[in-house]
């Protein structure tokens, strides 16, 4: 029983519930959670936050683009999400005639609008549990390989069946490694328009050296609305399309924060790996993270080198550099976080109580006695491919005139498949890709330093001579549009096909490729019996700790995290405290560095204190709040999440976590962990005071 005891301690601190730690499900609020959350200080109900009878708080949150999280702030659509999940739709609004990035752009009125194309938002409708419906047919005796492909059929069924019978879009989830399914209906809206997106110098101020870290003072915002048809239904872009009515919107909440408040976050979080074992933290701790690092650490040198040369190459590689930069550092400190907690000794000392308990009884020493060893060996079986496949994916996917050549083997079906060649000039758009987004030199230098890289670390590689690299540059037809419309205009089909494939870069393309596709089908199948043995180990842990409430690992979809308002001392004689203001962000501001340049207008309204309603006395002077930390467990995927008090009232957008906390995705440290919220009335400040959009700000129902 002591040993027992002694596990569970060990084991909830890393892995199970703390009142900060744990994504959950929003639709099993009300049997795992609200209890606590109302001993914490929530005045609403679980009801209020999710109900599929009558519009709930789920029906104000979206997800925004692919990757990030929003929240429905008025009754006409308006969408509050983080700068950077808007950077590249705005990025491909903007040019050298009108930079957006640069200096901000401000809708006076819905006509001014401007549409985003390929931009969606997407609403949760309902939640099923369907996890006896897909594993109807299996049987415990059946192989993995089975197993996987009922599932797969069942899932097809199921979701067929859904979307027939509702008319919304369905999709199966797996959680706890397959050992439960629920089924997501969802509504996507496309037509899109952006409303307000502060400049660079608010929005993406601190940059680099700033993400993950605090004190903060980033306006990372952007103000989008959603569009409708006349019957509120999604439909793609048309000027006859009116705003769109929301069944919820939240109520914006000015008033303000305080420590020790309860706060909680509704998003969409990525992905978490809280349930490792020992060997799969060692994974990442000794490969994976140090490979990423590495390799960003150096096509992030190259980038922002020459970023700083030329503005049209800011403005082809600024989302990019945001791209790269955001889990380059999120990686270091992962790591750091990771080494300083000694993750892999707890996982093991962890590891070691709950082999006892298994041992301990002849049943269990049968079905649960070789999980531990049986994935060590699968972990150490792969990590010569691990590794190849982060070089693959880090170092040469980097090459983006290498990636871009994909296009020409559809390029080659395409001839294969038309009685002429004439309409593959069609295709011209697709294939100037590279010339639009890219500069030839700067992927020239990233990929040259990066192919080396690879050839270090990986035996045996080619095409990584500086000369060869130089030669495929100059001889490439995606790296000039009149070498690409020599070929274009080739008539005959077997010389337009014999020239693409002498295309030193797609060449290239083709040897990485057949080398990745060799590798993912072993990687696929060892992972595959990795996830397999996870399905038991997870099995184990809930029986071993019956009675404790799990949440299932983050995998973008919907959940809710609650924690208070509170500062944290990462380290002796540091201390957090738990917010910042516009003074903090004057006190950084240097004009002769990029990310830490302050737009004139804002210097002038700080120095006139022109803040309205939205200032606070901070030792007797007027300032405006700008960002708070929290306990809410978060990870990427929560970005633009909206952040709520005790009465569902919106007070913020969650954009980060501190540096010292990222581990958070895979070992939760309670008295570390800290996520970064933008205080909604900074946000307010910005679209009124410096935007001068106040009839945005009017549309939407603020309370104090």
């Amino acid at each position: 029983m002591k040993s027992k005891l002694i596990f569970l301690c060990l084991f909830l601190y890393t892995s199970v519930s703390f009142a900060k730690e744990g994504m959950w499900l929003p639709f099993l609020l009300d049997k795992m959670n609200e209890k606590e959350m109302k001993g914490m200080g929530m005045k609403i109900t679980a009801k209020d936050i999710y109900d599929i009878n009558n519009g709930s708080l789920k029906d104000a949150v979206v997800i925004f683009g692919s990757g990030c999280t929003g929240e429905v702030v008025s009754d006409k659509g308006l969408v509050l999400t983080n700068h950077h999940c808007g950077y590249g739709t705005v990025q491909g609004l903007s040019s050298v005639e009108h930079d957006y990035l640069t200096n901000g752009f401000w809708a006076m009125n819905q006509s001014e609008e401007l549409p985003c194309p390929g931009l969606s938002v997407t609403f949760i409708v309902r939640i099923d549990d369907v996890t006896k419906n897909v594993k109807q047919g299996i049987e415990e005796n059946f192989t993995d390989s089975a197993k996987a492909k009922i599932r797969a059929l069942n899932i097809e069924k199921i979701q067929k069946a859904y979307k027939d019978s509702t008319g919304f879009d369905a999709s199966v989830k797996s959680f706890f490694y397959d050992n439960t399914f629920y089924i997501f209906l969802t509504e996507k809206y496309t037509d899109i328009r952006l409303v307000g997106f502060p400049p660079d110098g608010i929005g993406e101020f601190g940059g680099s050296t700033d993400n993950w870290s605090w004190p903060r003072h980033t306006g990372d915002f952007g103000v989008f609305r959603i569009y409708a048809d006349k019957d509120n239904k999604p439909a793609a872009y048309s000027k006859n399309n009116v705003a769109y009515k929301p069944k919820r919107f939240f109520k914006i909440n000015i008033g303000g924060v305080k420590e020790n408040d309860f706060t909680w976050v509704y998003g969409f979080p990525g992905r978490t790996t809280e349930y490792l074992s020992s060997s799969g933290v060692a994974e990442i701790m000794n490969i994976l993270d140090p490979a990423r690092i590495a390799i960003r650490e150096k096509a992030l040198a190259i980038m922002e080198t020459d970023m700083h040369s030329s503005n049209e190459i800011f403005i082809k590689y600024a989302a990019k550099k945001l791209r790269l930069a955001n889990y380059y550092k999120k990686w270091q400190g992962e790591l750091l976080g990771l080494q300083i907690n000694n993750a892999i000794e707890k996982k093991k000392a962890g590891e070691a109580e709950f082999t006892q308990w298994v041992q301990a009884d002849k049943k269990r020493s049968s079905q649960y006695g070789h999980l531990l060893n049986d994935l060590s060996e699968a972990y150490t079986l792969q990590e010569n491919s691990a590794r190849l496949n982060e070089y693959l994916t880090e170092a040469i996917g980097a090459s983006e005139l290498v990636k871009s050549t994909a296009a020409y083997r559809n390029l080659i079906k395409l001839a294969d498949s038309l009685p002429t060649l004439d309409s593959v000039l069609l295709q011209k758009k697709n294939l100037m890709s590279f010339l639009n987004n890219s500069d030839k030199e700067t992927d020239k230098k990233i990929t040259k330093a990066l192919f080396q890289m690879y050839a270090s670390a990986i035996s045996g590689s080619e095409y990584t001579e500086e000369n060869f690299i130089d030669k495929m540059y100059l001889s490439s037809f995606l790296t000039s549009s009149v070498k690409l419309d020599a070929l274009l205009s080739i008539k005959d089909k077997q010389d337009f096909k014999s020239v693409i494939r002498k295309d030193p870069a797609y060449q290239t393309y083709l040897y990485f490729d057949s080398i990745q596709i060799a590798n993912s089908t072993f990687l696929k199948k060892n992972q595959q019996r990795i996830a397999s043995l996870y399905t038991s180990y997870i099995q184990a842990l809930q029986e071993f700790n019956s009675g404790k409430q799990f949440y299932p690992d983050a995998n973008s979809t919907l959940r809710v995290t609650y924690g208070k308002v509170e500062g944290v001392k990462p380290k002796d004689g540091v201390l957090y405290t738990y917010y910042t203001t516009l003074d903090g962000a004057m006190m950084k501001n240097n004009d002769a560095v990029d990310e830490f340049r302050i737009p004139a207008k804002l210097k002038a309204l700080h120095n006139s204190k022109d803040y309205g309603r939205y200032a606070i006395l901070e030792e007797g002077k007027p300032t405006v709040p700008l960002a708070f930390l929290a306990s809410n467990h978060t990870t990427g995927g929560n970005s633009g999440s909206p952040v709520m008090n005790a009465k569902g009232e919106l007070i913020g957008t969650n954009f980060d976590r501190i540096w010292e906390g990222t581990m958070s995705d895979i070992l939760f440290d309670p008295n570390l962990c800290r996520n970064i919220t933008l205080d909604i009335r900074y946000t307010l400040f910005i679209i009124e005071k410096f935007g001068g959009a106040k009839w945005v700000v009017d549309e939407m129902n603020i309370v104090k």
